[in-house]
């Protein structure tokens, strides 16, 4: 009996270690003051993970311009995707009532499962880099396996997890 416990633990042991759970990094808090963040405009591009973080900053307080709007919005203002990120367009954001401006891309993996993203937000009253976020998908053991698919996230919680990081950054 000692033996088969003993062989259990190794073996959880092993199927711990072998696996990794999803990760996130932020990017650390500026020195310098920051203004309140409440209206957030997507940029375009980001899809449909972009949307998800979206909604999931929307849960948690703040107003949300999603990326055809922001698009509808360049267009009035005269603007194309480069020069939304220069002083100049985002004074023309901030004009409009906009806080920060924030691009989200990801790549999706192997399962369709999102594997990796990065958001990234700046202020329209300065342009500095309020918030920067990477996250990855876990894994465990090879691709497609119980145990990976056990470790692998949605969209719905890459999201909330790229929103919640997102969130602490900037209130």
């Amino acid at each position: 009996m000692g033996k088969a416990v003993s062989l259990f633990f190794v073996s959880i042991a092993l199927f711990l270690t072998g696996c990794a759970s999803s990760k996130v990094s932020s990017l650390p808090v500026s020195n310098q003051a920051k203004h309140t963040v409440k209206v957030i405009a997507f940029a375009p591009g980001g899809g449909l993970l972009a949307d998800s973080v979206g909604v999931e900053l929307s849960n948690r307080g703040f107003t949300v311009i999603d990326a055809s709007t922001t698009s509808s919005m360049m267009v009035r203002l005269n603007l194309n995707e480069i020069e939304i990120a220069r002083p100049e367009g985002l004074a023309k954001f901030k004009n409009q009532g906009i806080d920060a401006i924030l691009t989200v891309r990801g790549g999706g993996g192997y399962d369709e499962l999102p594997q990796s993203a990065s958001a990234r937000m700046n202020s329209t009253h300065n342009g500095q880099v309020l918030a920067g976020v990477t996250w990855q998908n876990g894994f465990g053991g090879a691709a497609g396996s119980p145990a990976d698919r056990l470790m692998r996230k949605g969209l719905a919680e890459a999201a909330a997890e790229i929103a919640t990081a997102l969130a602490e950054r900037v209130k």
